[in-house]
């Protein structure tokens, strides 16, 4: 699956699944970030021959005409093309990674992979800034949330303060705090230690009572 297919496929889901949902589904009401906070985003993976999936312990050996060899906790595994792999991990204290994926197709180079990364962390206290980047394990994907009046926005500072005439109005950002249907919100910090993330989201409708936004975050485990 070519990159340009990829983001294809992930803006079909968030279209297709991912927006109506947002539009359809409950206000999200608290001021408090949930606990734990869990992001199950659409995935693809890439591992180099000699080479462990990041986190695991999934080793990718070689390719021959019977398929890809890999390592999987100490045992030699077969898989062809279409065939399940998942794994289990904590990149973090306070975070853990469920990954279920099917393998894509491979080379002598490399195995590709594709599926779901479910990735949950606990005791969240996002803090605006820099973040890190470098991280070998990190995820991207679709996101939709509607938030009530005075709720803030998951994985993030940004509260919706209340609709007015120049747009919803959003605080815990720098600057222009005005958002119109269509208008960007952009946020990136810390989740916890080590845990980076940052949220490219498009307002899809605000009201008196509710902020509805969608688009997609990516989150980095540091070491």
């Amino acid at each position: 699956m070519s990159r340009r297919r990829l983001k294809f496929f992930v803006f079909l889901i968030f279209v297709c699944f991912i927006a109506p949902l947002a539009l359809a589904g409950c206000l999200r009401r608290s001021q408090k970030q949930p606990n734990p906070l869990t992001y199950n985003l659409p995935t693809k993976l890439t591992v180099a021959a000699g080479e462990k999936l990041p986190g695991t312990d999934i080793t990718y050996e070689y390719r021959d005409d019977d398929g890809a060899h890999l390592i999987i906790e100490g045992q030699k595994a077969l898989k062809r093309k279409g065939d399940s792999l998942a794994a289990s991990f904590s990149p973090r204290p306070g975070a853990s990674v469920e990954l279920e994926l099917r393998v894509a197709w491979f080379t002598d180079q490399e195995l590709h992979l594709v599926g779901t990364a479910k990735s949950t962390i606990e005791d969240v206290n996002p803090v605006p800034g820099a973040i890190s980047t470098s991280a070998p394990i990190h995820f991207s994907g679709p996101v939709a949330y509607g938030v009530a009046k005075g709720a803030v926005i998951p994985g993030s500072t940004i509260v919706f303060e209340g609709k007015t005439d120049e747009g919803a109005k959003l605080g815990g950002i720098e600057g222009y705090p005005y958002r119109k249907a269509g208008d960007s919100i952009f946020w990136e910090g810390s989740l916890r230690e080590n845990i980076y993330a940052r949220l490219n989201l498009r307002v899809l409708q605000s009201s008196d009572s509710g902020l509805r936004v969608g688009g997609m975050v990516t989150l980095w485990f540091g070491s």
